[in-house]
């Protein structure tokens, strides 16, 4: 099969690609274990920034977050049954990409450096 280039854009942009240059070895795999293919939004990635962290304490780059949203996509459209063992590989680190991770869960608190304020921005 034949592909064409597309224009792509996304808030991902490490993984972005008009015409991936292993998509054939990438299609053979999708189709040799009976894979899907699951294709996420900007917002999907973004939302998928926080889950990952909070789920599991790792800070994700869009890049690294999209297999996670591609994961929440496919258990709600019943690809992925809710009790079956996943692994997610996510490799960029969120510091990669600052301005995402804020974009996902707004402004950082800044506080004053003793206890005092520090626990006045956790009552928050």
């Amino acid at each position: 099969m034949e592909m064409k280039p597309i224009d792509a854009h996304t808030i991902a942009d490490s993984i972005s690609a008009g015409l991936p240059a292993d998509r054939i070895k990438g299609l053979a795999a999708v189709r040799e274990t009976n894979g899907a293919y699951i294709k996420v939004t900007d917002d999907e990635i973004l939302a998928a920034i926080p889950l990952l962290a909070r789920g599991s304490g790792v800070f994700a780059e869009p890049a690294g977050a999209a297999a996670y949203a591609g994961l929440v996509k496919a258990v709600e459209q019943g690809l992925v049954h809710p009790d079956e063992r996943i692994v997610v590989l996510s490799t960029g680190n969120g510091l990669k990409d600052i301005t995402s991770a804020r974009k996902s869960v707004g402004a950082p608190m800044v506080v004053d450096k003793d206890l005092a304020d520090v626990k006045r921005a956790l009552k928050k």
